[in-house]
């Protein structure tokens, strides 16, 4: 499994019930404290055996809340393809983010190849972002996940202020997927940016044929519960076409805010070299 989302669904006992709780509540106030007793009612199980420190009870806290929103939203997948985020790695984190963002939804779960991802909830009243950054490697196979010392780290950020300021309470081990991140959703904003949906590339290819039959729905529409019941998800992927894979930068590239119509501004990406 690629993505931290399908690891998480795979390893977290409680992960179908709060993905239910948060399709099915009126408020989030009413999930996020039906979650809280359904976790704390599976770690009090679990006490039995392990001993459960306090910063997992957090850990888990947070990730339950993040997944809850990432299924209400409809288990949207970003994945930023091999050059783009090697271009992006090159690439100096914005002071700001844009004025107006272009996310593909209110809550997703954005994949940054070789670094891990983030889920990302948009509240778009207070003009704000709550990310929960999760590292490559997230929920290792064979590992009970209480015994796997999974870590998150979460920072909200408003926009389009300052970004170093709300950020300085980020540890120093997570600023590269931090930057990774923020530049993604930057990047979400630039017209160059070429999105397509598509099965994982782990998917079995013919099962993927099979879903995308010129034809015959009944096939397609098999085809795709197979993909799903076998943990098979639908990505966005994200690309810019004029990016080479593997390619060398010796010089960074950055962002350029630059002024629009009714005193609104947009950044402007200016690629590595």
């Amino acid at each position: 499994m690629q993505y931290a989302v399908q690891r998480y669904a795979a390893t977290r006992p409680w992960a179908k019930r709060i993905g239910q709780l948060y399709v099915q509540a009126v408020q989030p106030a009413e999930a996020r404290a039906q979650m809280k007793d359904a976790i704390k009612r599976e770690l009090e199980r679990a006490a039995q055996v392990f001993e459960i420190p306090q910063s997992t009870i957090v850990c888990e806290l947070a990730l339950a809340e993040a997944w809850g929103h990432f299924v209400c939203r409809g288990r949207v997948v970003s994945h930023l393809d091999d050059a783009l985020a090697q271009a992006l790695a090159h690439t100096r984190q914005p002071a700001n983010l844009p004025d107006a963002l272009s996310l593909p939804a209110d809550a997703f779960f954005l994949h940054v190849p070789g670094e891990g991802g983030a889920f990302v909830v948009h509240q778009p009243e207070r003009r704000a972002l709550l990310l929960t950054l999760v590292r490559m490697g997230f929920a290792p196979d064979g590992v009970n996940w209480l015994q796997a010392a999974d870590q998150v780290e979460l920072a909200r950020v408003e926009y389009p202020g300052e970004l170093a300021p709300q950020l300085a309470a980020v540890g120093g081990d997570w600023h590269g997927l931090l930057a990774a991140v923020l530049n993604g959703l930057a990047m979400m904003t630039q017209p160059k940016l070429l999105l397509s949906r598509g099965w994982e590339a782990s998917a079995p290819a013919e099962w993927v044929a099979a879903a995308a039959h010129p034809s015959c729905a009944k096939t397609r529409q098999k085809a795709r519960s197979q993909l799903l019941k076998g943990g098979f998800g639908e990505i966005t992927f994200c690309r810019v076409d004029e990016l080479a894979a593997g390619a060398a930068y010796e010089s960074q590239g950055y962002w350029r805010r630059q002024a629009g119509g009714g005193g609104h501004s947009r950044l402007v990406w200016v690629a590595p070299r």
